[in-house]
């Protein structure tokens, strides 16, 4: 996660943009407080430390191993971490409905929790008792060198005598009234992810604009709202989708409903945009905190920007200091659609044969000045129609987001990419294909003589 520190700290950022994200991710923080997970301890200046070395030498090496565990934790530093800890290791949150069982497990519990949390948050230490096998540590969170409320508990760790190995673990933070687990953890991830990047806090207030203007509203856009069931509105997307892609009219099939082309053009082309964000699928590779990104970019086929927005919020930024990726860290049926250098062609092909039908389909719709008054007057009376010109409004201004990791995925400087990035994030639908044909393919790893061990 590419966290400024800066950005926490008592100093008060310059950019509108930047005091909406630090206040969304503030109060954020305040709502989730209460609802915290696994984590590691760094002793403070003001700790209390009583240690009670009643084991002799297995009780200070299991300490020890706890101390270890805590400092390394507040690096960030989750292999040296999960090192303290045997293979067979049971870790339990009382948070968590269930405990984490084995070395494997943990290890990507911390990971993902390292990934929610910005890097100003430590984990104090006030006081360390140790009983030999069993090591018992009473701590308090800070942020930024700041105590934080509600945020107390207490951990215990038992200690293999013979390997000093840390065998289990329990967490008991201050009460909640139920078990939010990895709902929490979500809930921290957005709230540091938006104070380490408060331009994040753009897609997330127009999503929220979003949803609330398209599917609730009544009176911005024409028509009855979602909760209104209009089964005007359910007939054109039911005919509608039975022209996707046009196919159906195109093969003159028999069940090919007759719609205005100029709504039938938005629609295609609409689709088309959304689905070629499946370029950026390596930005949900295997390993990443976010998941595959697979699942946004179908969901975006039905309510595109409803799930590409949060999508770009709660993403992990991708850092130039993690190295190469290579087609073989991706999911192989993921690296033949995303890599594929067909991906740009087909698209524009789809979505410029969209506005061309919209302009020249259907002569008994009449010529291009009848059917462009014809479709202004169907737009200012359909809800459908006009959320489609909203969510290519959308694409248009959010489609080079992810432009910059994904030239970073590829060994490049953003900066240093010149035209093609200029063209990738500016140039609406066009632009994006053409990136994706004239980017540099993610290399091979037996290419280049690595070993297969993935970079996240």
């Amino acid at each position: 996660m590419a966290a400024k520190t800066g950005i926490i700290c008592r100093g008060t950022p310059q950019r509108s943009w930047q005091r909406v994200g630090v206040l969304v991710a503030t109060l954020v923080v305040v709502a989730c407080l209460r609802c915290r997970t696994s984590f590691a301890l760094q002793p403070s200046r003001q700790s209390r430390i009583a240690m009670r070395a009643e084991g002799g030498e297995s009780g200070a090496a299991g300490a020890s191993a706890v101390q270890r565990y805590f400092e390394a934790w507040n690096r960030r530093d989750m292999d040296a971490a999960c090192s303290e800890f045997a293979d067979d290791c049971v870790y339990e949150d009382t948070q968590y409905a269930g405990a984490f069982t084995g070395k494997v497990a943990l290890e990507n519990h911390l990971y993902k929790v390292a990934d929610a949390l910005p890097p100003t948050f430590r984990f104090c230490v006030d006081e360390i008792a140790d009983a030999g096998n069993l090591v018992g540590v009473q701590w308090h969170v800070e942020n930024d060198g700041v105590a934080l409320p509600f945020t107390r508990g207490c951990s215990m760790y038992r200690v293999d005598p013979g390997t000093g190995k840390l065998v289990s673990g329990f967490d008991v933070p201050e009460p909640a009234p139920f078990k939010p687990g990895s709902a929490s953890l979500s809930i921290l991830s957005l709230a540091s992810k938006l104070i380490a990047e408060p331009i994040r806090a753009i897609p997330l207030v127009m999503w929220v604009a979003y949803v609330t203007i398209v599917f609730f509203s009544n009176g911005i856009l024409p028509g009855p709202d979602l909760t209104q069931f209009d089964p005007r509105t359910w007939k054109e997307v039911f005919e509608l989708s039975l022209n996707f892609w046009l196919i159906s009219p195109l093969l003159s099939l028999p069940f090919a409903p007759v719609l205005h082309p100029g709504l039938e053009g938005i629609f295609n082309l609409l689709l088309a945009w959304a689905a070629l964000f499946a370029g950026f699928l390596a930005d949900g590779r295997p390993g990443r905190p976010q998941g595959s990104m697979l699942p946004t970019v179908i969901g975006m086929q039905f309510l595109t920007n409803a799930f590409y927005l949060p999508y770009l919020v709660n993403r992990s930024s991708e850092p130039m200091s993690k190295g190469a990726v290579y087609q073989e860290d991706l999911d192989p049926l993921e690296s033949q659609i995303s890599e594929s250098r067909a991906l740009g062609p087909v698209l524009a092909i789809v979505g410029v044969g969209a506005v061309l039908w919209g302009l020249w389909a259907r002569p008994e719709f009449g010529d291009l000045p009848t059917r462009w008054a014809s479709l202004l007057t169907l737009l200012s009376g359909d809800r459908l129609g006009t959320s489609f010109v909203v969510d290519l409004v959308f694409f248009a201004f959010f489609q080079g987001w992810l432009v910059d990791d994904d030239l970073k995925r590829r060994g490049v400087a953003p900066e240093e990419a010149g035209t093609l990035r200029a063209v990738a994030k500016f140039v609406p639908f066009l632009g994006l294909c053409a990136y994706f044909v004239l980017r540099p393919a993610l290399p091979l790893r037996k290419q280049a003589g690595e070993s297969s061990i993935a970079v996240p």
